[in-house]
Parts: C-alpha cells; structure tokens; sequence
C-alpha cells in the first residue's frame, strides 16, 4: 500500500483502518471476501455513495460479491493520501483501484472514506466519491 508522507497511521483506529486498506490486495478472488470478513464487525454498516445502504456482515459481503462479478474485480489497492481521527473515528482521502484478474487496473476511484472502529475492527465503513469512473468503465452497471 502506497502511504503518503503524513498519511502514516498513529493511533490503534488508525491502525486498524490502514490494516483494513492494505489487506485488500493484491490476491485472488475470493481474498477481499476474507479481508472483509476479518475486519468487519458483525453488525457493520457500509455505504457507498450511489449504493443501498448496507446493515450486518452478511449483505457487505452480498455487496462485496455483486461489484465483484459486475465490475470484474479480482481485488482492490488503495493509495492513502491523507489521514485524520478524532478517538475511534477515522477519515481517510485516498485513491482507491479495481484490479482485474490479470492485476491490470481497470478503474481509479478518488474517494473520502470515514470508518468507525469498535474493538480493533470495522463497524462503520462509508465513502464517499463520484461514481463517474464506474459508470465509464461499466455502463451498465447498477449500484
């Protein structure tokens, strides 16, 4: 994972949220599905911008498994721009890549990401980004 200097993660949130980043990738499918599943809470709450809401682990990883067979997502990487928390509250500015199969980048995604950290995992995880280079890429896609 690319961190940029002042992006470094201090406190055990930010720690954890980095931890959550840099496990995305690069792996086989159904990697992220593991890395999800290790850092989520039970009961986290996703959001996307131009997506449902998600609520439980359960319908994350429904989601997780619907951007991966309509976007072709083998696994993602994450360039950390910049970082901020305030206790278990982190926010995080950053650009984040859909790898194909073949580890080609298929789409770059700017976004601002806040997570709420509970006990060392995720239980609240929502960015926040235009949802133009998706719809680029894949014209058809449904958020």
């Amino acid at each position: 994972m690319n961190i940029h200097p002042g992006a470094e993660p201090l406190t055990d949130a930010e720690k954890a949220v980095v931890g959550f980043l840099d496990d995305w990738g690069p792996g086989r499918w159904p990697h992220m599905r593991e890395c999800y599943d290790r850092w989520m809470t039970d009961d986290v709450s996703w959001e996307n911008t131009g997506s449902p809401a998600t609520k439980g682990k359960a319908a994350a990883m429904q989601f997780l498994t619907t951007l991966h067979d309509t976007l072709e997502m083998e696994y993602c990487t994450a360039e950390l721009l910049s970082l901020a928390s305030r206790g278990n509250v982190v926010l995080t500015e950053r650009v984040d890549r859909v790898h194909g199969a073949d580890g080609s980048v298929l789409i770059e995604i700017p976004i601002m990401g806040t997570f709420l950290v509970e006990d060392g995992k995720i239980a609240r995880y929502a960015d926040y980004n235009a949802d133009s280079p998706i719809k680029q890429r894949f014209p058809r896609h449904q958020h």
